[in-house]
């Protein structure tokens, strides 16, 4: 059906979203990063990783472009002004409305998604849950990793370490889920650059103060992050990238390998490590939304619970956290992927939509991006619309 509108109303509605567009546009100044052009090429040349690649029976998902209406377009194109943008591309369903690189930025880049990755680690927890390696949201961890029996991790159950809160300890924002500076350092710069030598469980028990009960507040901890892909790998007994590729990625309909970062031993950096592609950052888009309408499937159900509210957050970009996923990222946005820096994937399940943003930069002008999906779908209300 295409939707219709009176004459006046669309000078008015288009002078709105130009009124938005200037303000966003003089919102705030980006700072870009140091070496923004090493995270839009995924630090795959400096850390260590681990390849995760389509099955050879996968059926690509095709992309198909669709010219969008100026008004969106004008949007879109201010959007991409802001924050240092490399690569931001719209879908509905399959079909790409709006697609821009920047200079030396192509579709075959492979830009980080730092703690994007996150909701990709509860993603495989869902599929482990549903393949029946995790028999219960409610067990302790400690059930399948014991190496964690004593710690705040090993006595939290599933459902709350994907909420943000296995009560190890409290963190400062602006040190992005890390427990200090110097664990930040130790694991966050190490990683990226491939000098990480230490044991992820051995630096989860020397951080580990147990100053919370386990499920009561909303706390940002990247361990919390990386004790979901240790108890992956002890529940499904083969390393985490190898069970994202089994799952996860062989749903994706990916054009090209992804890539985790991975320590000297092997342990996936389940908080902030997964590369690809634009268009299959897309495509993981795109697949979540085709399974949250799986009604009567474990990983539809599971996805459900995990990108509807299942904590307060109090703070952070957005006022409700679900699994590892931000919910309520804006006014009209149900929820989104969100990472340091401008790494942002925005939903919308009603409209079928995704948007795939990513940025370099160090300054906190984010919010822009979930907030531009509500002028984004008023704007696109002509479009002849296609089965989706």
């Amino acid at each position: 059906m295409k939707i219709s509108i009176g004459k006046g109303a669309a000078r008015a509605r288009s002078a709105g979203l130009l009124l938005l567009a200037l303000s966003l546009s003089f919102g705030a100044t980006a700072r870009e990063m140091p070496y923004g052009s090493t995270v839009t090429n995924g630090f795959r040349s400096l850390a260590r990783v681990a390849y995760v690649s389509p099955p050879p029976d996968s059926k690509q998902i095709t992309l198909k472009s669709v010219a969008a209406p100026a008004e969106s377009k004008l949007l879109l194109d201010d959007l991409f002004k802001q924050n240092n943008t490399k690569a931001l591309i719209v879908a509905r369903g399959s079909e790409i409305l709006y697609e821009r690189f920047a200079s030396g930025v192509s579709s075959r880049s492979t830009p980080l998604g730092y703690s994007m990755s996150k909701s990709l680690a509860a993603l495989a927890v869902g599929r482990a849950l549903c393949d029946g390696y995790i028999k219960s949201m409610e067990d302790p961890l400690k059930a399948y990793v014991p190496a964690l029996s004593g710690t705040s991790w090993g006595d939290a159950s599933v459902r709350n370490v994907l909420r943000m809160s296995s009560g190890a300890y409290k963190t400062d924002p602006w040190l992005n889920g890390h427990k200090n500076a110097e664990l930040e350092k130790a694991v966050g710069e190490s990683i990226a650059a491939g000098k990480m030598t230490a044991d992820f469980v051995d630096l989860m028990k020397a951080a580990d103060e147990r100053s919370l009960e386990a499920g009561a507040v909303f706390n940002y901890s990247n361990f919390d992050t990386v004790a979901l892909g240790v108890l992956v790998e002890a529940a499904t007994r083969m390393p985490f990238s190898k069970y994202f590729e089994k799952t996860v990625w062989a749903d994706t309909g990916a054009e090209s390998q992804g890539a985790w970062f991975v320590n000297a031993k092997g342990q996936t950096s389940t908080y902030n490590g997964f590369s690809a592609r634009p268009h299959d950052w897309l495509r993981l888009g795109i697949m979540v939304l085709r399974e949250l309408k799986s009604a009567n499937s474990c990983f539809g159900n599971f996805l459900k619970e995990a990108t509807s509210k299942q904590i307060d957050t109090l703070s952070g970009l957005a006022p409700a956290y679900g699994y590892q996923i931000w919910v309520k990222c804006s006014r009209g946005t149900g929820f989104c992927f969100a990472g340091f820096g401008g790494q942002y994937l925005v939903f919308d399940e009603k409209e079928n939509m995704v948007l795939y943003h990513h940025a370099t930069t160090f300054s906190q002008v984010g919010r822009a991006t979930a907030g531009v999906m509500d002028p984004l779908i008023r704007s696109l209300a002509s479009i002849e619309q296609t089965p989706r």
